[in-house]
Order: structure tokens, then sequence, then C-alpha cells
């Protein structure tokens, strides 16, 4: 069930990756759209911002079996960002300097993967922000309504892609040996939106696989700020020195 529980979370890190997942005849609510939109376009101004991560992978009986909390921070004008993550104790790194990830692998020791990303010509993809935003460009997006966050007036959007969607994604991905297991069931991202700014305030992701008469379901939530503040990233000497070229093995 462990083993569940972190494919459920491999599958939300995929996911989120950038990668398009459309679905036929999309219900998008124009309020959303509308919101959406406006979040777009003020997130096309950001030079910077902050964020803090957590998240936790349950399986169908409610028990956690992998959990997780991190912060990072992206220069969007230097195309650089950095993300430092605890999950069930080990930390790790992965820094993003133009279209090339340098990550800490999960092995014992210091050992860094190196590779490629696409970006498709808007580098905003690989961040947080920009990979949330380019997800509910799909699929289908609804209107919440406003709630209060962080003492803030936000507006809650939220979207679901359609299992057809999913399943159009799971057979054209290049990590075929992950999805050719567990079955991803449900994607779900919710975004608060600052009524005013339009900066986003906080995001949910939620993804659902199953397998083996099993379930497991990852929680992902993101909180952002701190916009337009310095940010600075270097990536470590070992990491740019000795990374193994083509990311981490397995």
């Amino acid at each position: 069930m462990r083993r569940l529980a972190l494919h459920a979370a491999l599958a939300l890190a995929l996911v989120l990756a950038g990668c398009s997942v459309l679905g036929s005849d999309p219900v998008r609510e124009q309020r959303a759209v509308d919101r959406l939109n406006a979040t777009e376009e003020r997130a096309e101004t950001v030079e910077s911002y902050r964020y803090r991560l957590s998240f936790t992978a349950t399986t169908g009986d409610g028990d956690t079996r992998l959990s997780g909390s991190g912060q990072g921070a992206a220069n969007v004008t230097s195309r650089r960002l950095v993300t430092n993550m605890t999950v069930d104790g080990r930390e790790t790194a992965t820094y993003v300097v133009g279209d090339t990830a340098y990550t800490e692998c999960a092995t014992p020791g210091a050992f860094w993967g190196k590779e490629n990303l696409t970006t498709e010509g808007d580098w905003t993809r690989v961040s947080p922000l920009g990979r949330q935003l380019a997800l509910l460009s799909t699929g289908d997006l609804y209107f919440n309504g406003t709630e209060t966050v962080d003492g803030r007036e936000t507006v809650h959007i939220s979207g679901e892609p359609s299992k057809d969607a999913l399943q159009e994604y799971r057979e054209g991905a290049s990590s075929g040996s992950l999805f050719g297991g567990p079955s991803v069931d449900r994607t779900r991202l919710h975004l608060w939106v600052d009524a005013e700014t339009n900066r986003p305030v906080r995001s949910r992701f939620v993804v659902t696989v199953s397998g083996n008469d099993e379930t497991a379901t990852v929680r992902l939530t993101t909180r952002f700020g701190e916009y337009g503040a310095p940010v600075r990233v270097t990536v470590p000497e070992d990491a740019r020195d000795s990374a193994f070229r083509g990311g981490c093995p397995g």
C-alpha cells in the first residue's frame, strides 16, 4: 500500500509537469474563465515569488502513508528557481536554471541528477505557479464564489480534467512504467486568487489513483506570496560538476 501511495505522489508530480490534459467538450463557467484570464495576465508581470508546500498521501482507509513539506522561490526574470523538500524525514533540493534541472536524488549520500526541461518557449511552465495555471487552462473549470484566505478576500476557482483526458495523458506520457501500474482516477485543482490583485494566494491539488483493489489520494497545498521579493538562486558546485545526465536513475 505504501507503494501505491508513492505512485500517487509521483502521478501528482507528472501531472504538474506542465503537460496538457485536454478533455472533450469541457464545462468552463464564464466567471471562472474570466478570473483565470485575469490571473494569467497578472502572472505575466510577476518577476519573482516564494511558495510553501505540504502534501500527504493517504490510503483508502484514511491512513497516511507518505507526507512532506517544503518551500521554494522563483526568479522569473532570471529563469531560476529552487525547491527544498522534506519527505518522510529526508531532505532534498531541486534547482532549475533556464531549461536545466538539477535534482538531489533519493539515494544514499550526496547524488545529483541533471536533465533538460521542455518549456515550449514559456519558462513559467516549470514553476509551480505556471504549471498550475497551465493545468487550469484545460478541462472543466468552475467558479466557487469568494472566501477569506489568510486574511484576504479571494475568488475560488477549480478545475477537473476528465477521465478520458487523463487516459490520453497516461498513454502519451514518457513515464509509461509509472502509469502502466495504478490508474489515475481523478484530479482536482483548487485555486484561491486575491480578489483585488488577481495574484494566486493558495492552491490545493488532489490526485486519486487505484490499483489491486486499493486506492490512494495525494493532497498538495501550495501557498504563494512575497511577489517581487529579491530571489537569488545558486546551484551547488557539486551539482553542477558531477550531476548524472538524464536525471536521477530509476
